[in-house]
C-alpha cells in the first residue's frame, strides 16, 4: 500500500499545487565581492516576459530580426530571481537597494547587477537562476 492511498483528492491536489508554489532556492557567493545572493527560479511567464523586454527587433530587407540582449536578460534575470542579498553580512533589500543606487547614482536592480557583476559572473549566476527556473532538465530527471 502506497503513502498516497490514505490521501484525499483534495490533499493530493493541495500538495501539488503547494509543490508548483514553492519555488526552488539556491545561494550563490561571489567571493570577489563577498556576496552571498540566495536565489529563486522564476516561472516560464516571468522568463517570457524578461526575455521579451530584452528582444532588439529591426527590419531587413523587408524581414524582421530578433536578437536578445543577453547581458540585460542576465541581469534582469538576476534582479528578479534575488530574495536575498548580503554584503559582507550586511543584509540589502536587494539589487535595487538604495544604498547602493543612490551612491552610484543608478535608476534600479538591473543597472546595479551590470555595474557591481563582472561579465563571466553575470553569465554564471543567469545560468544558475535559469537552472533553477527548470531550464536544462534532463528528460531523464523527468523519468525518475
Amino acid at each position: 500500500m502506497s503513502l498516497h492511498e490514505h490521501m484525499t483528492e483534495e490533499q493530493i491536489l493541495d500538495s501539488l499545487f503547494e509543490a508548483a508554489e514553492k519555488l526552488p532556492e539556491e545561494t550563490v557567493r561571489i567571493k570577489r565581492l563577498d556576496m552571498m545572493i540566495v536565489l529563486h527560479g522564476l516561472t516560464s511567464s516571468k522568463v517570457d516576459s524578461i526575455r521579451e523586454r530584452c528582444t532588439i527587433r529591426r527590419t531587413v530587407k523587408g524581414s524582421v530580426e530578433e536578437k536578445v540582449d543577453g547581458e540585460t536578460f542576465n541581469a534582469m534575470l538576476i534582479a528578479e530571481a534575488t530574495s536575498k542579498l548580503e554584503v559582507k553580512g550586511l543584509p540589502l533589500s536587494g539589487w535595487g537597494d538604495p544604498r547602493i543606487t543612490s551612491r552610484m547614482k543608478l535608476s534600479g536592480g538591473e543597472q546595479a547587477v551590470r555595474r557591481l557583476l563582472l561579465a563571466g559572473e553575470l553569465d554564471a549566476v543567469g545560468d544558475k537562476v535559469l537552472e533553477l527556473s527548470g531550464f536544462g532538465v534532463d528528460i531523464d530527471d523527468l523519468k525518475n
